[in-house]
C-alpha cells in the first residue's frame, strides 16, 4: 500500500482513536464508581456564590431551590454582573446578599466569580459552593457536598445535568451533558484521578479557593481545575449532590455555548499540556497525564468524524485491518455515550434524538471551526447565554 496513503489514514483517524480509548476507559471505570464515604469532621459553613448576568427569567427557580436546602449556618451571595434587568432585585427579595458590578467592571464569568470571592474574604465561611443562575439543585445538595468535603477532598463537583426540554437542541444538550456531567467524572473518581470542576455545582474549601484565581475568557472553571491539579490538588465527583441547568432551546444558543466551551478547551490545551506532562513525569502523577490526554485529544463529535473518515479511507484503500480498528474505535465511542445515557436514565425523547446524529456531527464540526477561529483571533470575551421568555 502507498506509504503516503497510510500516513493520511493515520493522520485522520489517530486523533479519534485517542479520544475513543480515553472515553472508553473512563466509561468502563464509571461502572465501578462509589460515592466517597462521609468523614468525621466539623460542620462546614457554606458560602453559596452565584454569578448572574441578566438572569431574571431563570434565577427565581434557582433561588427557591437553594432557599429550600440552605442551612442556618450557610449564606448566599449573588454577584449581579453588569445587569440591565431585575436580577439584583429578585435576588434581594429572595434573601440573598447582592454584590453589584457596573459597566466599568471587567466583563466575563471569571471576573464575576473572582469579584465575589474577593468580596467574601471578610465573611465567615469554610467552603464556597458556586451555582449558576439557571441551575436548580435537588434536596440534600449541601449535605452531600459537606460529606464529600469531609472525606478529605479539597474540592468536589456535583452531578451536573441538563434540564429536559421540548426541542431537539434541548435533547441534544441533555445527551451531551451525560458524558461530561456524569460518566466522565464518575470514571475519573473511580480511577483516583482529578475531576473537572464545571462552574456550577463545584464546592471548594476556603483556603484552596482563596489561594487561586478564576481567569481565562472562556472555561474559567477548567483553568481553575488545572491550576489546582498542578498544585497537587485532586478534585472529586459527588454523585448524591445533583443539579440540573437550563438546556439550550435552539441551535443558535446551543452553538454559542459550545463555541465558548470548545474555545476554552483549546486555549487550555495550549497553556497546560506541556506543564501537565512535565509534572506527570517529575511526580509520576497519573492524574496530570490523564488531564493532558484529555486536552490533547478532540471532543466526542470531532473524534467520531475523525474515525468515520479514517475508516472510510481505509476501506476504499483496501486496508481492512485499519478499517476494522477504526470501526471498533467508533463502536467504543458509541458505547461510552450509551453508558452515559443509561447512567442518566435518559427518557425516550433523548434516545430518539440520537437519530439526528449525522446532523449533529456536521453541526459540531462547524462549531469546532468557529471556536478555533476565535482562539486564533485571541478573543478575550465570550458573551453569556441569551435567555428567552
Amino acid at each position: 500500500m502507498d506509504t503516503v496513503l497510510l500516513i493520511l489514514i493515520a493522520a485522520v483517524a489517530v486523533p479519534g482513536l485517542a479520544t475513543a480509548l480515553h472515553l472508553g476507559l473512563l466509561a468502563g471505570a464509571s461502572l465501578f464508581y462509589r460515592a466517597p464515604r462521609a468523614g468525621a469532621g466539623d460542620r462546614l459553613r457554606f458560602l453559596v456564590l452565584m454569578p448572574a448576568h441578566d438572569e431574571e427569567l431563570v434565577i427565581g427557580r434557582s433561588l427557591a431551590a437553594i432557599a429550600a436546602d440552605l442551612r442556618e449556618r450557610d449564606q448566599l451571595l449573588v454577584v449581579a454582573d453588569r445587569c440591565t434587568d431585575a436580577t439584583a432585585t429578585l435576588a434581594r427579595a429572595a434573601g440573598a446578599a447582592v454584590l453589584e458590578r457596573g459597566d466599568d467592571d471587567e466583563p466575563g464569568r471569571a471576573a464575576a466569580r473572582q469579584a465575589g470571592l474577593e468580596h467574601a474574604r471578610g465573611l465567615e465561611w469554610d467552603a464556597v459552593v458556586m451555582l449558576d443562575a439557571d441551575s436548580v439543585i435537588e434536596p440534600g445538595f449541601f449535605a452531600a457536598c459537606e460529606q464529600a468535603l469531609a472525606s478529605g477532598a479539597p474540592a468536589v463537583q456535583a452531578r451536573s445535568e441538563s434540564s429536559h426540554g421540548r426541542t431537539l437542541a434541548a435533547e441534544a444538550s441533555l445527551a451531551a451533558f451525560t458524558l461530561q456531567g456524569i460518566t466522565i467524572p464518575r470514571g475519573r473518581s473511580a480511577l483516583g484521578l482529578s475531576v473537572r470542576l464545571r462552574g456550577t455545582g463545584m464546592a471548594i474549601r476556603r483556603d484552596v479557593a482563596l489561594a487561586h484565581r478564576f481567569r481565562a475568557p472562556a472555561s474559567e472553571d477548567l483553568y481553575f481545575t488545572l491550576d489546582l491539579l498542578l498544585a497537587g490538588h485532586r478534585c472529586r465527583h459527588v454523585d448524591p449532590a445533583r443539579l440540573r441547568s437550563e438546556g439550550a432551546s435552539g441551535w443558535g444558543t446551543f452553538g454559542g455555548q459550545k463555541v465558548r466551551y470548545e474555545a476554552g478547551r483549546m486555549n487550555a490545551a495550549r497553556d497546560f499540556v506541556v506543564p501537565l506532562l512535565r509534572r506527570a513525569v517529575r511526580e509520576r502523577d497519573v492524574a496530570c497525564l490523564e488531564a493532558a490526554w484529555f486536552l490533547a485529544s478532540p471532543p466526542f463529535a470531532a473524534a467520531a468524524v475523525s474515525l468515520l473518515l479514517g475508516t472510510a479511507l481505509a476501506a476504499v484503500a483496501g486496508a481492512w485491518p485499519l478499517a476494522v480498528v477504526g470501526a471498533a474505535a467508533f463502536a467504543v465511542l458509541a458505547g461510552a455515550l450509551v453508558v452515559g445515557l443509561i447512567q442518566a436514565r435518559a427518557g425516550w425523547r433523548t434516545w430518539l434524538a440520537l437519530a439526528a446524529a449525522p446532523w449533529y456531527l456536521a453541526w459540531k464540526t462547524v462549531v469546532q471551526v468557529r471556536a478555533l477561529i476565535r482562539v486564533l483571533r485571541r478573543d478575550d470575551y465570550y458573551g453569556p447565554t441569551a435567555r428567552r421568555a
